[in-house]
């Protein structure tokens, strides 16, 4: 995981992770309304609205409540999928300290290690919408690719074909009984991994729930300058900016959050762990892949 040491005062000022610019026209309206409010009432009309700050207050411990129990199902997808591909990187160097400690010939053992280096990238591409023809191109060799290249499910694809190599070396006795029943259960996790996976991405949380929170929001900040423009005077677009931008800002954390294989920003950093699995792997099994085409960016991911 990547992370960041800023020092707390700095942290008033950081921009990335702050949804500054992606609220700003949001608050920029908030902030002319609110004026405009505080203005109507105090030098035009002179007549306070009866709201009574107090109703605001229930309303936004209400709001707080709400928004803490969506916030909650957002990060419990987040995490669920950080501890999925946590395991995942554990299993794939499992199965490579099994591949490798067998008594078979070295270029079986980087077959089946291609195999799942090219899983790992496709199960991130299948995630993410993303074509993964480059990747099966770049890593898996040419008889593989014969096999794999063009076919529907390419994740089950090459799970079945490690599990059918792993057969053919057993049926060849290369390995007994045992070390293949130990190493097909650790496909079977692997493959495990891979449907807890799409679980989380086929399973959103209900649509029903953001209409709602995102309604309640942006209705409670616009209510707000109405109950504070006589009590708090020229303050008024000041503080119901602060708060709209703190409401807001926690409704785009859980947009983003609650799909943890997305690319943005605070997204899980999956093509950073595929890329650490990869260059594990080929050092292990002492072989190169082609350079990928995907462009190295510095990290921007705040987790």
């Amino acid at each position: 995981m990547i992370r960041r040491s800023i020092e707390p005062l700095k942290l008033l000022f950081v921009m990335q992770g702050s949804y500054f610019r992606r609220l700003l026209i949001p608050q920029l309206c908030l902030f002319v309304f609110s004026f405009a409010v505080y203005y109507y009432q105090t030098h035009i009309t002179k007549t306070p609205v009866p709201l009574n700050p107090s109703v605001f207050a229930l309303l936004g411990i209400s709001l707080a409540i709400f928004h803490g129990f969506c916030n909650g199902a957002a990060y419990d997808r987040f995490w669920e999928g950080r501890k999925l591909w946590g395991t995942l990187v554990w299993l794939s160097r499992n199965l490579a300290r099994q591949v490798l400690s067998l008594p078979i010939p070295c270029d079986e053992q980087q077959a089946m290690i291609r195999l799942h280096v090219a899983f790992v990238h496709c199960l991130r591409q299948q995630l993410r919408g993303e074509d993964n023809s480059h990747t099966l191109t770049r890593i898996l060799s040419p008889d593989q690719q014969a096999v794999i290249v063009g076919k529907p499910f390419t994740c089950l694809q090459l799970t079945q074909a490690m599990g059918r190599r792993l057969a053919d070396w057993r049926a060849a006795g290369l390995i007994n009984d045992w070390q293949w029943q130990s190493m097909d259960e650790t496909i079977g996790k692997i493959a495990q991994i891979q449907a807890g996976c799409e679980r989380i991405n086929n399973t959103p949380i209900p649509f029903a729930y953001f209409v709602l929170l995102h309604r309640t929001v942006y209705l409670y900040c616009f209510m707000l300058p109405f109950g504070l423009g006589n009590t708090i005077g020229w303050v008024t677009p000041i503080l119901v900016t602060f708060v709209g931008y703190t409401f807001m800002a926690l409704n785009e954390i859980v947009d983003e959050i609650s799909e943890p294989f997305g690319v943005e920003e605070n997204d899980l950093p999956l093509a950073m762990m595929c890329d650490i699995i990869e260059t594990q792997l080929a050092g292990l099994s002492e072989q190169t892949f082609a350079a990928d085409i995907r462009p190295t960016l510095p990290p921007n991911h705040v987790i």
